[in-house]
């Protein structure tokens, strides 16, 4: 992710995830706030919350991100379906 630049803007869905800061300075966004993340740094992230990610660097950034829906897991704002 280029210096400044950011995912997209906090937003919600029925996944999970975990992010891993592999370079750079970024900024995730959770729980109504912007809290810094460096180079290790290990970010659980629940869809139904409002999330998002920046980087807060002058630098690009590198991470990864593992994500996956757990069954029963309700989507944002609907019913399951069932």
């Amino acid at each position: 992710m280029k210096a400044g630049a950011r995912s997209h803007p906090p937003h919600v869905h029925p996944n999970e995830e975990v992010l891993i800061v592999r370079e750079g300075n970024v900024e995730v966004f959770y729980q109504n706030a912007w809290h810094p993340a460096g180079p290790g740094s290990v970010i659980f992230l629940t869809g139904t919350d409002p999330h998002g990610l920046r980087n807060a660097g002058t630098t690009a950034a590198t991470y990864h991100v593992l994500a996956w829906r757990s069954p029963g897991t309700k989507p944002p704002g609907g019913s399951m379906g069932d």
